[in-house]
């Protein structure tokens, strides 16, 4: 296949070259007129397994032809012809050890780290430990290095590099990584004495990781090797590529491989006739990317460009408003592509963008073929299993067990899912109801006996959930065990012995290899608790991935950087163009920094800026080109990648050559699609904002019962009467109860009515504590607050109790939660009551209190919204409580139980009994008219005030100032 050469055997392409057609047309070029047997007997090796699928469909699509080999470079770590090199260890299996002894680390030392960091530190140390391996640095080279500026980190740092030494030597099975080293060396060896004579080729590689380098370095040494280059620049001058230093260059990666070979940028040989897409821009864009030192060129070179308008007339620069402008903006171009006929590819490192994207497609029910898959974590296997995971870690709570029982593949083992989601929203409601924050079987059953057909589905929630959580801790195979037969037995149906649908389907099949290969490595697991267990395999689950090469549309295409390197397409969308993303920022490396790094000669983050450079470069060489960005993130502006920079600035200042105008030119064709993109979201007429809410619903249909309570929101918000009392929507209570005032209110309300019911001295302080812890520990379970709320109530102990004594002293005889009820005459509304208490004194009359925990009402606020104990007195004077009978009232007052301990008392000289009760009398007639509507927050007592219903009134389009006009509901 190859002429004799003295030297190693380098060939290229340039940027913009299909690389694998070009790679095939070049095969066949060089056999021609030899034996079939020849391509037979090549062997090929790339880099990727897509590459791998993409060459071996060019020479599939004809005409037949023996095949050649092609195979993975890191297929080499596997290479079963290396016997004397033992099989590589599982990266599950060495990440599961290293975390083993991370732990004890940490057991041993807990101001090292935190036990939550356990698996991201193991995580980090295996990767540290591939890269050394791979780059053949030894653990000694990392004892010996300078750390006299940073002792105190690196003495930190080193107790955990100490764990990953002793997987360096001969005498320990070898890593992936390690092996894949020794296989190279060993190759290169067996090479050197007695080289195959078949054509063996290195494709689309960069040589960027020292194993892959010296492989091919032993390649193209060979008498029938060779290397073939990706996107090499031909552009680039001969004296740049010697003074080239910044690893952040694009084409640096090929000047290490010339240090290391032996090699000139004149000695790469073109590997085919495959002449770049649009060798203008490929100047422009090399010209633009040249290293920092030698920018100075731009003014030399940049006069020899030619008409710049026509060197970017496929190019078309996007600068959308948001994120969210720049993904439709995407869509839209994408979505034309369809209707062209063309393939489109969107590349791009966000994949935040690239999932709105995606959102944006779904318009049109297109679905791109998305090279980077799902995460098997957000799939509904993985969410399943991560939710399980979670109920052997915590106690059960309402929350988790419905997010369970509403998952998708829950209960999917049967034709009775209908059933079982309708259980499952009234046992929502229920739990929602009553409160309970940790739901018990007895609850259930219970709930269970209220409606028949029941009994069947909550026995098998009881049996399937109660009881799973566990407190000590057990081996990484019992916990595994344990959580997978739990996750089937929710999947399956009541009775039944499959798994449901939990397996099925490519995310099934790919969260069954998972659990598969941490079963068969759980040996090395060691003893977990539940709590670290759960964070163990949300970490393992993290590392799958689900595609489904079938689902996308073959022409919308969505890639990764590394995918773009050797595909090619009628379209290409560089998307994401901002600092941050392109380049990626380096992640930040808790063990050396960037001297150690270069001391060691491990790789520097500049790597991946060089690597991101070269996808660039590539990627803007296609037919025809899109660079997008947005102008603003989330919360701020955002920054040009440093590459768009450049372009746009060497546009901007070769005038001569018609710069700016194509630089315009660019933006104008990027803003049309973007004003097309917007008007798909603008409206086609305008819609006018709601008018602030006030219906007059029939007579007929207004309440007929208010509590006293209520007669304060009738004044200030009519508008949550007329939902709750007219449309009766109720809001419904929160799924889990949380610790907050509310909750606090009612528990301190069981305490006072425990403690005047059970008739308690005053002055017997222990009886009013133990009556306190007992209704907190019974009503709190949340152990952190109900400390805190109890020590509040010790704090207000005394100064209650003293008031207390002065109230008990002027009325012998206390009601407390005294339920009344009473007929407004004539308006046909009846009004009730449930008074926290009330207090008969020896002239048989009455005093009136209620507990406040939160803010007190004060006297002018009673006397015009606040009514609860006028309103109260009025009905005890009426005989409004039947258990007390008519009688006078001598005060009532709203006790404050808080650290005010504020007492306020109801102005009833001011509005007595029978004044109050004519205005009722008088308000109620008032909301009897049928012009009478219930208008929203009417007179609001906050400006944040928020009413469950602000939704419903759509506030928000209106605005309190705005005048409500009444609508006559029929």
């Amino acid at each position: 296949m190859f002429e004799p050469k003295d030297g190693p055997r380098v060939f290229g392409l340039p940027p913009g070259a299909d690389y694998a057609p070009a790679l095939v047309d070049g095969i066949i070029t060089r056999i021609a007129g030899q034996p079939p047997e020849i391509l037979a007997r090549t062997e090929i090796y790339v880099n990727t397994a897509r590459m791998q699928r993409r060459v071996r469909a060019v020479f599939d699509a004809g005409p037949a032809r023996l095949l050649p080999r092609v195979r993975l470079v890191t297929d080499l770590a596997r290479d079963p012809v290396a016997t004397h090199i033992p099989p590589p260890v599982s990266p599950l299996r060495r990440r599961l050890e290293i975390s083993q002894f991370v732990a004890k680390l940490l057991e041993r030392e807990p101001d090292l780290a935190p036990r939550a960091a356990l698996y991201d530190l193991s995580d980090s140390l295996a990767t540290l430990m591939d890269e050394m391996q791979g780059e053949g640095v030894s653990p000694d080279v990392i004892a010996g290095l300078d750390v006299t500026d940073q002792s105190g980190h690196w003495d930190r740092a080193l107790r955990f590099l100490n764990i990953i030494a002793r997987y360096f030597g001969d005498d320990v099975e070898p890593d992936q990584e390690a092996r894949q080293r020794a296989v190279v060396l060993a190759k290169a060896n067996a090479w050197a004495e007695n080289p195959p004579r078949h054509p063996v080729i290195v494709a689309g590689s960069t040589g960027s990781r020292g194993a892959t380098a010296l492989f091919m370095q032993a390649v193209a040494g060979l008498p029938q090797g060779a290397v073939v280059l990706p996107g090499f620049d031909f552009d680039l001058p001969s004296a740049v590529w010697h003074a080239m230093e910044d690893e952040d260059h694009p084409q640096f990666r090929f000047r290490r491989l010339m240090a290391l070979m032996g090699f000139d940028s004149g000695d790469v040989m073109p590997w085919a006739d495959a002449a770049p897409v649009a060798p203008a821009r490929n100047r422009l864009i090399s010209l633009s990317l040249r290293p920092a030192p030698v920018t100075s060129q731009w003014l030399d070179e940049g006069p020899d460009l030619g008409d710049l308008v026509d060197a970017t007339a496929d190019m078309t620069l996007v600068e959308a408003a948001s994120p969210r402008a720049e993904a439709e903006t995407i869509a839209l171009r994408m979505r034309q592509a369809v209707d062209d006929g063309i393939t489109v590819a969107l590349i791009s490192p966000d994949r935040m963008l690239t999932r709105q994207v995606t959102a944006a497609l779904d318009r049109w029910g297109i679905t791109p073929d998305d090279s980077a898959g799902v995460p098997l974590a957000l799939s509904p296997p993985g969410r399943l299993l991560r939710h399980v995971a979670s109920l052997i870690d915590a106690p059960l709570t309402g929350e988790a067990l419905l997010t369970v029982l509403k998952h998708p593949l829950c209960h999917s083992g049967g034709e009775d899912r209908g059933p079982h989601l309708r259980h499952t929203r009234e046992l929502e409601l229920y739990l929602r109801r009553k409160g309970a924050a940790f739901p018990d079987a007895d609850l259930l059953r219970v709930w269970a006996e209220k409606e028949e057909g029941r009994e069947r589905w909550v026995n098998w929630v009881v049996a399937t959930f109660f009881g799973n959580e566990q407190s000590g801790d057990r081996s990484l195979a019992e916990h595994l065990q344990a959580h997978l037969a739990l996750a089937e037995r929710i999947g399956a149906r009541p009775g039944g012995h499959e798994s449901g649908g939990l397996w099925d389907a490519a995310a099934g099949r790919e969260a069954r290899r998972i659990c598969d290969g941490l079963t068969e490595h759980a040996d090395a697991g060691g003893v977990l608790s539940p709590h670290d267990y759960a964070a163990l395999f949300g970490a393992v689950l993290a590392d799958g991935t689900v595609r489904d090469r079938d689902k996308g549309h073959p022409q919308v295409l969505i890639w990764g950087t590394l995918e773009a390197r050797v595909q090619g397409a009628d379209l290409t969308i560089l998307g994401g163009m901002n600092d941050g993303v392109w380049p990626e920022a380096a992640p930040p490396d808790p063990w050396l920094n960037r001297k150690m790094r270069a001391e060691a000669g491990l790789l520097l983050p500049e790597r991946r800026i060089g690597l991101s450079a070269h996808d660039y470069q590539q990627a803007i060489a296609g037919q025809k080109v899109w660079i997008t960005r947005s102008k603003r993130s989330a919360d701020a502006e955002t920054v040009p990648s440093r590459w768009v920079n450049r372009l746009t600035n060497l546009l901007s200042g070769l005038p001569a050559q018609r710069g700016p105008e194509a630089l315009a030119a660019m933006r104008e064709r990027g803003a049309r699609w973007e004003a097309m993109a917007a008007g798909l979201a603008r409206p086609v007429a305008p819609v006018s904002s709601a008018q602030r809410p006030s219906p007059c619903p029939p007579t007929g249909a207004r309440p007929t019962q208010l509590s006293v309570t209520q007669i304060k929101t009738l004044i200030r918000d009519p508008f949550a009467i007329y939902a709750r009392k007219v449309l009766r929507l109720d809001p419904l209570d929160p799924l889990v109860p949380h610790a907050d005032a509310p909750l606090r209110g009612i528990i301190v309300h069981a305490v006072l009515e425990q403690f005047i019911k059970e008739g308690h001295d005053p002055t017997d302080r222990a009886a009013f504590m133990r009556i306190v812890r007992e209704r907190f520990t019974a009503d709190c379970p949340w152990p952190a607050i109900r400390a805190q709320w109890i020590a509040r109530m010790e704090a207000i102990a005394d100064p209650f109790l003293t008031a207390e004594a002065a109230r008990q002293a002027k009325a012998p005889v206390r009601r407390v939660e005294l339920k009344g009820e009473i007929d407004v005459v004539p308006t046909g509304v009846t009004l009730t009551c449930k008074a926290d208490r009330i207090d008969l004194t020896p002239g048989d009359t009455a005093l009136i209190y209620d507990y406040k925990s939160g803010g007190v009402p004060s006297g002018p606020q009673q006397e015009n919204f606040d009514k609860q104990l006028l309103l109260e007195a009025a009905m005890v004077v009426r005989g409004g409580f039947p258990d007390l009978g008519p009688r006078s009232v001598d005060g009532a007052a709203f006790l404050g139980i808080n650290k005010e301990m504020k007492v306020s008392e109801a102005p009833l000289q001011k509005q007595p009994p029978d004044e109050v009760w004519a205005r009722l009398i008088e308000l109620f007639r008032i909301w009897q008219r049928v012009d009478r509507g219930y208008t929203a927050r009417l007179a609001p007592f906050m400006t944040d005030y928020a009413s469950p219903y602000d939704h419903l009134s759509r506030y928000g389009e209106w605005e309190t100032s705005d005048r409500a006009v009444p609508q006559v509901l029929r």
